[in-house]
């Protein structure tokens, strides 16, 4: 038996085992009974391809008996003050998926990534994850290097090694080519054409890709491909339509086409690519009205009021009847769905006691302030529509249930696919989507849901991949405008997907081109765009292991803000008021909390001036968080009253409805928390709350908002807390805590583990308190937040308090002292009291 005999039985040996190998090689044949999941990386390089390829081809296999998405018409996400984190990292996705899969009777499955030294870091990032957590994947994965790894590559490699020194192990050896050695121009011209354009797509080409680029049909490419290996031709056959060739056929391929040609043959890839990314802009069905549901009674307005003590007379902010008035008006006109029978569907209790009592009086001056943003306000412009997203689904496993109000049968959304077409531009995913294309008119819903929406995925993998691609395509065509736009789209894209290294340099490439140009008023748009992406990627993304901080986002918007100029769209500059806002907010001093509530004054004036009422009614409820933030309850109270009055008859018609209608429940739960509740009425005022906060928990359980649950769940602790439920506050807590843990909503879990160190505290668990209390303050240290090192210092005082007298306890109380004051020191003039 040779040697390589020897490792080939090892390394199947390993995969019935179900361990991580690496191969260094060509990957011998597989026995019979073990089937292969093999995915190339060196087929179209992008962002995240192969693992977007390989959950493709794995939801194929699994068929009907994949794991089946939440409702798509609830998963709808928007932009808004409280953030928009990115749902569950790709290979989290991925490896429930496989896991499905192994536990499927039949055939044995093995992941395999092919070439796995030429993928992008943020796949070679997510294998090294998926590597070092022992025991996560059920399947085998094999890994095969043809080429020698380096840096991202070798630390995967190294992960290989370093959980097991025998999985490392040597391939076959690969055939050697002589592809600079084979006369091309004697080849059939037809066969050439084919070659020519795989090596222009690069180093691995599709065959549908190809075929449209040379207008044939894929399975004339396939034929032409066939003949050029039986003429001996080093073209590897990766399976379903994707080829690749050796890096000398590539470089005498390359050097055999005209610059002419190949600058046309990348422009018309770009487009192609580009179309390929859109095509979600085609005939999709809008989301159907939700079910109405019966939901419990919860305290009304006037009941909040009256036990909230508002030490001055409080009128309404905005004016009530109109902006209700144009919101119903925009939805009826935009859902086809008459606003008449939408009220009549809606159920009363939800809102009861929302208009009897309730003020109508306007304050004219209400809400302005002086240091607003002043914009002009233009015609309305060009209105981008949202790219879906894949994103994964799951169960939140192992959280800690007492009640009713809260189970373990809450789930992560799948996918945003589709949208209302009443949907509000301030909180569209985006704002860099080309023009939607109007929908045919042989694409119109049959079942009379109304207009098609623009929004529809067409292939898992595409959207990402095809921006990347078509933004190299189009730069080595010339055309630098569209490379910048296809890459600002691409960052959007990786940061929603779980992929923030990978978002970040896709910015950072767009904004690197874009410096190499001479300006001009498109460019200075592009380059806004690519700065706000880079900015609420650096507020927003989840994980621990990035670095972003809340002082780089400002800085990064602030930038945007410089670069805008006074007639940019208005959907450009609400985006760009509300990202602001929200990074002002998580600050949380003083300074930062005025800012954020001009910015979003100012954003809210455009839009209704712009005639969008729902993007001017979605901020109601960031408005009244910024002022529940700043010690004016009142005011917030308000402004809440108006969000449920202006939403609540549109509940059952429409999500965005439904979503607004939670944030407002969730802001209401809080406000006990903030404001001065009346003499003897604390006990009432905490268990207001709670039914605030269980209406919240209800309507993000039927929109599958995981991240917003964590956060509902974190006050329910707080409410329990000063109800003095402290068991049950510690429950709520550590179900916050596991959620935000899986999601990465790092400022999130920074509130949640100081809540909990004052939970454990109260039970005499004070080691666990200590500890607890060190974690927050590193997180709040590591995503910049004043107000999180603010509350972290008050904690810290009580808790030192508490355990003076307690040695076992000074190193522990010493190592936070230590962490919050390098905090406070690196956080410096924000921490700082304004005058």
């Amino acid at each position: 038996m040779t040697h390589d005999e020897r490792d080939s039985g090892r390394l199947w040996q390993r995969v019935r085992d179900r361990l991580a190998t690496a191969v260094r090689g060509r990957l011998p044949d597989p026995p019979p009974d073990l089937q292969l999941l093999r995915v190339s990386c060196e087929v179209a390089p992008a962002a995240l391809r192969p693992l977007l390829e390989a959950r493709r081809l794995t939801e194929a296999i699994l068929g009907e008996a994949r794991p089946k998405p939440p409702d798509r018409a609830k998963s709808l996400r928007r932009r808004t003050l409280f953030g928009e984190a990115p749902e569950r990292a790709t290979e989290a996705v991925l490896v429930e998926l496989w896991n499905h899969l192994a536990q499927q009777p039949g055939s044995r499955w093995v992941v395999v990534f092919d070439a796995v030294e030429q993928a992008d870091e943020a796949t070679l990032a997510a294998l090294t994850q998926i590597v070092r957590r022992q025991g996560w994947l059920q399947l085998p994965l094999v890994l095969v290097f043809h080429g020698e790894p380096k840096e991202a590559a070798a630390e995967l490699l190294l992960a290989v090694r370093t959980r097991d020194a025998a999985g490392v192990l040597r391939g076959e050896e690969p055939p050697s080519g002589e592809a600079q050695a084979i006369q091309w121009r004697t080849l059939p011209p037809e066969v050439l054409r084919v070659l020519r354009a795989g090596a222009l797509i690069g180093p691995g080409f599709e065959t549908r890709i190809v075929a449209d680029l040379l207008s044939l049909e894929p399975v004339v490419v396939l034929e032409l491909l066939q003949q050029a290996t039986d003429l001996g031709l080093p073209v590897e056959d990766r399976g379903e339509g994707r080829f690749s060739l050796p890096t000398s056929a590539l470089t005498a391929l390359s050097t055999s086409l005209m610059p002419s040609l190949a600058q046309a043959w990348h422009r018309k890839l770009g487009r192609l690519l580009g179309a390929r990314a859109g095509e979600e802009v085609a005939g999709a069905r809008p989301p159907r009205p939700p079910v109405p549901k019966p939901r419990g009674k919860i305290p009304s307005a006037a009941h909040v009021a009256e036990i909230i003590d508002l030490s001055a007379e409080v009128v309404d902010l905005v004016d009530e009847t109109g902006l209700a008035a144009q919101v119903a008006s925009e939805m009826a006109a935009g859902t086809g769905v008459d606003n008449a029978a939408g009220e009549a569907g809606a159920p009363s209790d939800v809102s009861a006691g929302t208009g009897a009592g309730d003020s109508t009086e306007v304050s004219e001056g209400a809400g302005g302030t002086t240091d607003a943003p002043k914009w002009t306000v233009p015609r309305q412009g060009e209105r981008s529509g949202p790219i879906d997203v894949s994103l994964g689904a799951s169960s939140l496993k192992g959280m800690r249930a007492t009640s009713s109000d809260m189970t373990s049968e809450t789930g992560v959304k799948k996918q945003v696919e589709e949208r209302p077409a009443g949907w509000s531009p301030a909180r569209r995913k985006t704002i860099f989507a080309a023009p939607a294309v109007e929908p045919r008119a042989e694409e119109a819903d049959p079942a009379g849901w109304g207009a098609p929406s623009r929004v529809v995925p067409t292939r898992l993998e595409d959207p990402l991949v095809d921006e990347a691609r078509a933004a190299e395509h189009m730069r080595l065509a010339g055309e630098f405008d569209a490379a910048a736009q296809h890459l600002c789209e691409a960052a959007r894209k990786a940061a929603e997907m779980g992929a923030p290294q990978a978002a970040a340099q896709h910015a950072q490439n767009a904004l690197s081109l874009l410096a190499t140009l001479p300006a001009s008023a498109t460019r200075r748009l592009l380059r806004v765009q690519a700065l706000i992406e880079l900015g609420r990627l650096q507020w927003q993304s989840a994980g621990y292991e990035f670095g972003f901080t809340l002082t780089q986002a400002q800085a990064t918007l602030d930038t945007a803000r410089a670069e805008l100029g006074a007639d940019a769209p208005v959907v450009l500059a609400a985006d760009l008021a509300q990202a602001i806002a929200g990074v002002c907010f998580d600050l949380g001093d003083p300074g930062s909390l005025g800012r954020a509530h001009a910015e979003l004054v100012a954003a809210g004036s455009m839009l209704q001036a712009a005639g969008d009422a729902i993007g001017a009614a979605c901020l109601l409820n960031d408005q009244a968080a910024v002022l529940v933030r700043m010690g004016d309850p009142g005011r917030a109270l308000q402004l809440l009253r108006q969000s449920r009055k202006v939403f609540d008859p549109h509940v059952n018609s429409d999500p965005v409805a439904l979503r607004e209608l939670a944030e407002t429940e969730h802001l209401f739960a809080r406000l006990p928390l903030h404001a001065q509740l009346r003499a003897g009425r604390e006990a009432e005022g905490f268990e207001m709350g709670l039914d605030h906060a269980r209406a919240a928990e209800r309507a993000y359980r039927d929109l599958g908002e995981v991240r917003e649950l964590g956060r509902v769940w974190e006050t329910m602790g707080r409410l329990e807390l000063r109800a003095g439920r402290t068991e049950t506050a510690k429950q709520r807590f550590d179900a916050a805590a596991e959620v935000q843990t899986q999601l990465g909503d790092l400022t999130g879990l920074a509130q949640t583990t100081e809540g909990l160190s004052q939970v454990l505290a109260l039970l005499g668990r004070d080691a666990e308190a200590v500890t607890l209390l060190r974690d927050s303050v590193v997180f709040n240290r590591d995503k910049g937040s004043p107000l999180g090192l603010q509350r972290n210092r008050s904690a810290f005082t009580e808790l030192s308090e508490r355990l003076a007298q307690r040695a076992e306890h000074a190193a522990g109380l010493q190592e936070v002292a230590i962490l919050l004051s390098a905090g406070e020191r690196e956080l410096g003039a924000l921490l700082q009291p304004s005058a």
